[in-house]
């Protein structure tokens, strides 16, 4: 092999997408500790959890025996579940706040199809149909021993199936230190102990069945003379393992624990987990690194490996040299198997505390493809970046502007500092925006999140660039969430949901972003949070608005919007806000300053320090303004001054400024920020950025009056 080899690193998702839910009723089967399960009594539920079985939720339709002991039962049972399903017949029995006291994981079957419209129709009145509800509520891919009756039902269903068996693969030996033997020993045991294995088979060199012959139940030794190779495990996988096998193949010092459950949530099709292990030390577990290039477990189906014909001689290296799972991964891409390492959720476990190790560099397996896998979690919901079909755009104007602040050097320190943050890369002489255009999608029979994001029961849509946009890890949303039903609803996707709570704010980054997509298509509802439904009566009736909830999400026939990405203001944003507000003026009018209030640029400081001042050099209309008082007090200032900390509840009213109204910012040299600037340019007013030493707020105020002369002096004389 000549060359150096080529590195190839994965960071591929693996998403649940194999959920199975089965109700459990008079099965032959005793073991369904692999699958979730749902019961529909209460009886049901003791007789099942005696097996073992991994209940996660009830259908309870009626009482059985004395009513006072049934629901003392319920109540204590119930905190096992994630979901309980009750009809109106039980609820009934007690008053409201019985339930809401007692029970927060119970919900009505009679309305539940309201509250999640994507449930379709009403509840039928079966336990067949609630169970059916149950799973696609709680976005299972899969049901078992349901009877489902129900239209356009997104769930595969299966009858009389049982999960799959998990076989563990590795190669035992006796090493000559006692310590690191008894470690091998110990994971052996481990492994056996592991109820979600249920057979363990060893490819070893010699007969050493010796050392497991008191617990060797689920054993079985096969001895092939040589030390394991990777050839050595597909090939007995191919030839020896039956169809629909989960396989594991692990390190002799490796052990499973609980996690490994989640592969019967995976379809696991011609895929191959990888996963990086977890040491165990002084009883504590700790990820190996996190690094991308140590595998020491490797997880198939066998209906994968035996699909295909093998060629055995390029996997004919053993397990445990340096080198060896970067090279079996590249191999085993080679063979068209998608590849993960969703170590983070699906543990694997190492014992090694001896510190023995038997190679040197000098075994490194060579392979003219490494293959690093970066660890990664298992995800609920499947992720895609846009949804498919043709898209409109939002396009902004270009905008020119100079950066500007009392000299040449800070203008160039406070564009170097902004630029670390990666927001705004600005020079420090003349600019343009070169914004690119915005699409706008559409989505039929779609949620929309408090902050904006739209998702459909087993889809998010997370934007081409979800690292630099993550906007999905600040929503507060889950399966459960409930739903205000619309038929259309716009999606401006937004950090978080901070920007509600003030109306300025809301205004400008929510409201004239959603009514320049509205204006082109009607009709189409929007948030608005009570408080502000007079505050915004300028631009908009309410017509079509939802009452923004934290934690209500928006369920629409249509959604149309766009995905988290780059979605700076633009001066069209500024414009539709100018266009509704009747006192807005174009034009400036002389001599007329407006301050804004802050807890350094106080009013009693301004009162003795810069007012004063201000009027001993020309007749000035100043006015001190917070972010409680109304647009009209700011319209028509030909001078604005703005300091304080960086905060856009501060600033966000002064795209109300005139056309070239010109505006001085004080920002701290340690804490830069861009965002008011970029508001100032898009509004086309004339900004000025100043910068203060940290000091008190004696200190920043007399900075604030010596730079505010200095730059009066240069800029208004």
């Amino acid at each position: 092999m000549s060359g150096a080899p080529h590195l190839l690193t994965l960071t591929t998702p693996t998403v649940r997408n194999q959920k199975t839910l089965v109700w459990l009723q008079n099965q032959a089967v005793r073991d369904w500790s692999k699958w979730d399960a749902v019961v529909t009594s209460l009886s049901e539920y003791h007789r099942w959890y005696d097996e073992n079985a991994r209940i996660v939720g009830m259908v309870l339709l009626s009482i059985e025996g004395d009513q006072d002991e049934f629901l003392a039962d319920m109540y204590q049972t119930a905190s096992d579940c994630t979901l309980i399903l009750v009809s109106d017949a039980m609820l009934r029995l007690k008053p409201a706040e019985y339930w809401s006291e007692n029970f927060d994981n119970a919900v009505r079957l009679e309305d539940i199809h309201e509250t999640y419209p994507f449930l379709g129709l009403p509840w039928d009145g079966s336990a067949a149909d609630a169970v059916a509800l149950f799973a696609h509520l709680c976005r299972y891919h899969r049901v078992v021993d349901v009877p489902v009756q129900r239209a356009n039902y997104p769930l595969v269903t299966a009858n009389g199936i049982v999960p799959q068996e998990c076989w563990l693969v590795t190669q035992f030996f006796r090493h000559a230190d006692a310590t690191r033997n008894a470690e091998i020993l110990e994971c052996l045991r481990r492994n056996v102990a592991e109820p979600l294995v249920d057979r363990i088979v060893l490819l070893n060199e010699t007969d050493e069945s010796e050392e497991w012959k008191d617990w060797a139940e689920k054993i079985t030794q096969v001895v092939i003379q040589k030390r394991l190779t990777y050839a050595h495990f597909l090939q007995f996988v191919h030839d020896e393992v039956p169809p629909n096998v989960f396989v594991v193949l692990a390190n002799a010092d490796m052990y499973v624990g609980p996690t490994l459950s989640n592969v019967w949530s995976v379809n696991m099709e011609d895929r191959m987990m990888a996963l990086l292990r977890w040491d165990m030390k002084n009883g504590e577990e700790e990820i190996f690194g996190p690094r991308a290039d140590s595998q020491d477990s490797w997880i198939l189906l066998s209906n994968s490996v035996q699909s295909k014909p093998w060629p055995y001689e390029i996997f004919d290296f053993p397990l445990g040299k340096p080198g060896c799972d970067n090279a079996f991964a590249a191999h085993m891409l080679r063979q068209r198997f998608v590849l993960c390492n969703p170590s983070l959720t699906l543990k694997t476990y190492h014992l090694h505390q001896s510190g023995i190790r038997n190679y040197t560099k000098r075994d490194i397996i060579r392979s003219d493809v490494y293959i690093n896998l970066v660890p990664t979690y298992l995800i609920d919901t499947k992720q895609e970046a846009v949804p498919s079909g043709p898209h409109t755009c939002l396009c902004n104007e270009l905008v020119s502007f100079d950066v500007q602040s009392s000299s040449l050097s800070n203008e160039i320190t406070y564009c170097t500092m902004l630029e670390k943050d990666g927001r705004y890369k600005w020079a420090s002489v003349e600019n343009t925006y070169f914004e690119p255009a915005i699409p706008v999608y559409r989505w039929k029979n779609a949620a929309v999140t408090p902050n904006g994001l739209v998702y459909e029961p087993y889809t998010i849509y997370t934007g081409k660039q979800p690292d630099s946009y993550p906007y999905w890890r600040s929503s507060m949303v889950d399966l459960f969430t409930p739903f205000q039903r619309r038929e259309k609803m716009v999606a401006i996707p937004l950090p978080d949901t901070l920007l509600f709570r003030h109306p300025d704010t809301y205004l400008l980054y929510y409201l004239a972003r959603a009514l320049r997509i509205i204006k082109e298509h009607p009709g189409t509802s929007f948030w608005l949070p009570s408080l502000w439904a007079s505050h915004v009566s300028p631009w908009t009736t309410g017509e079509n608005a939802v009452p923004f909830e934290e934690r209500v999400s928006v369920w629409a026939d249509e959604v149309v919007g766009c995905v988290p990405g780059p979605f700076e203001l633009g001066r069209e944003d500024i414009q539709v806000l100018r266009a509704g507000l009747p006192s807005w003026t174009h034009s400036a009018i002389r001599r007329k300053a407006v301050f804004v209030t802050d807890s350094v640029m106080t009013s009693s400081f301004l009162q003795e320090w810069v007012i004063p001042w201000f009027h001993r050099q020309s007749t000035w209309d100043i006015r001190m303004v917070s972010d409680i008082d109304s647009y009209d007090s700011i319209v028509g200032a030909s001078l604005c001054v703005v300091g304080g900390a960086c905060t856009s509840t501060r600033w966000a009213k002064l795209w109300a400024l005139p056309v070239g109204c010109k505006v001085i910012e004080f920002q701290q040299e340690l804490d830069i920020s861009g965002e008011f600037q970029h508001l100032c340019h898009v509004a086309d007013l004339v900004p000025w950025i100043l910068l203060l030493a940290k000091g008190s707020n004696t200190d920043v105020q007399q900075q604030i009056v010596t730079q505010l002369m200095k730059w009066y002096k240069k800029h208004m004389d």
